[in-house]
């Protein structure tokens, strides 16, 4: 079954991409121009050069892209097939759905993909060590894992600087973490401080700040400091004014700029901005056949063909499919997050909590950053990785549990990282 899962992916992946050709546009645009180039540097970490390789050896923009989100796929794939505890493997199934959900994605690079895979590999090495104690080489690989995720997507840094310490005050309910807990939890935020400290260095070497200050800033802007709170108007997305607003700002430091913006405001309008945004933060909307349909090359292709009209009502059909498809596939693995943690949590194991602690870490991000469908990528794409090294975590140290649906084997082979 993992290799009909990867051939699968694969095949419809590179199949979509060399089909549609998309050339690249908006963020893309950038990361492929920035390729290779210091002095162009505004995000994108270390991963950026991943990209620079290929596109030096002058491999066309969907063979780069394919080059990198294949091998990420592959990856994330195999982490949550090998760490998934259950007798029928149904996290491994959620992450291959996901990921056979997005391959419209995989021909576009967006590095969204490859950090969640660089992101999930620190996770699995550092829960690894935890069950058969320190070992400083998993413990360094697991710490350039996760810099080389968190150095393409700061995102994750301000995620795990909400997981690690709520899970610190999750698991302390009733005791101490172990000392193994504390290892994990600090390899993560190792990984995520030598990460945030490489992507600001190469920000700065690059010599671009105001462009690099705008850029950042409108995340926030868009988010919450000039965000609507009516859903007509799109509620914490991007938005030409929060663009602008970000640009007004620069010759003022960042934090009086924001204080000074939340003070124009009641708490109320605030507190409206983030309840608007819920619904996109706790069921956000597929992202991937958009990339690819309105990629300019391919827009147009479409638009010169003579049945134009009916390939639009395709094209509409298929976003609304994927869009159901998409929507109940994101809440069913939220709904193993939270059967994964009664589970545990009953039997009076607090790792339950990891996997209610990882969504949580997104949502609580969002609810003040700009909410975009790619953004929970991570999100949905390591939430079953979670549940599963939370419960092999527990099956490998417990003794006589009875096998059934949904059961978990005890391997005896590593014991808990509690």
């Amino acid at each position: 079954m993992l290799g009909f899962h990867l051939v699968m992916i694969t095949a419809v992946g590179a199949a979509l991409a060399f089909w549609w050709q998309p050339a690249p546009h908006s963020d893309w645009g950038y990361y492929w121009s920035a390729a290779g180039t210091a002095s162009a540097y505004e995000r994108g970490g270390l991963s950026l050069w991943l990209l620079a390789l290929p596109k030096a050896l002058g491999w066309s923009p969907v063979a780069c892209a394919l080059a990198l989100n294949l091998p990420a796929a592959t990856v994330a794939l195999l982490l949550a097939w090998h760490s998934d505890p259950t007798r029928w493997r149904i996290l491994a199934h959620a992450t291959a759905g996901y990921l056979l959900l997005i391959t419209p994605f995989f021909g576009i690079v967006q590095l969204d993909l490859i950090a969640a895979a660089q992101l999930g590999t620190g996770v699995w090495l550092a829960a690894s060590q935890a069950r058969r104690g320190s070992q400083l080489p998993r413990v360094a690989l697991a710490i350039v894992a996760i810099a080389l995720a968190v150095s393409t997507r700061p995102q994750y840094a301000l995620v795990l600087w909400v997981f690690v310490p709520l899970t610190a005050l999750l698991l302390a309910v009733r005791g101490r973490p172990g000392a193994r807990v504390l290892i994990v939890q600090g390899i993560l935020v190792a990984g995520s401080l030598v990460g945030f400290a490489t992507d600001m260095a190469m920000r700065q070497a690059s010599g671009r700040t105001d462009e690099i200050r705008t850029s950042s800033a409108v995340t926030l802007y868009a988010g919450l400091l000039v965000s609507s709170d009516r859903w007509s108007e799109r509620c914490g997305n991007w938005s030409p004014s929060a663009a602008a607003a970000a640009r007004e700002d620069l010759d003022r430091p960042m934090l009086h700029a924001v204080a000074d913006r939340l003070a124009a405001r009641p708490a109320s309008h605030w507190a409206s901005v983030v309840a608007c945004k819920v619904p996109q933060i706790v069921s956000p909307p597929p992202y991937a056949l958009y990339w690819l349909f309105e990629a300019p090359n391919v827009r147009e292709r479409i638009e010169r063909r003579p049945d134009r009209d009916r390939a639009q009502a395709a094209y509409r059909t298929l976003r609304r499919i994927e869009n159901v498809a998409y929507r109940g596939l994101c809440l069913a693995i939220l709904a193993a997050c939270v059967l994964a943690a009664l589970r545990l949590l009953r039997r009076g194991d607090r790792l339950g909590w990891l996997p209610l602690a990882w969504v949580s870490g997104f949502w609580m991000v969002h609810a003040v950053f700009e909410v975009q469908g790619r953004y929970f990528l991570g999100l949905y794409l390591l939430a079953p990785l979670w549940c599963a090294l939370a419960l092999r975590a527990v099956a490998s140290s417990a003794e006589g549990v009875r096998d059934g649906p949904g059961a978990c084997r005890p391997d005896g082979a590593a014991q808990s990282p509690r």
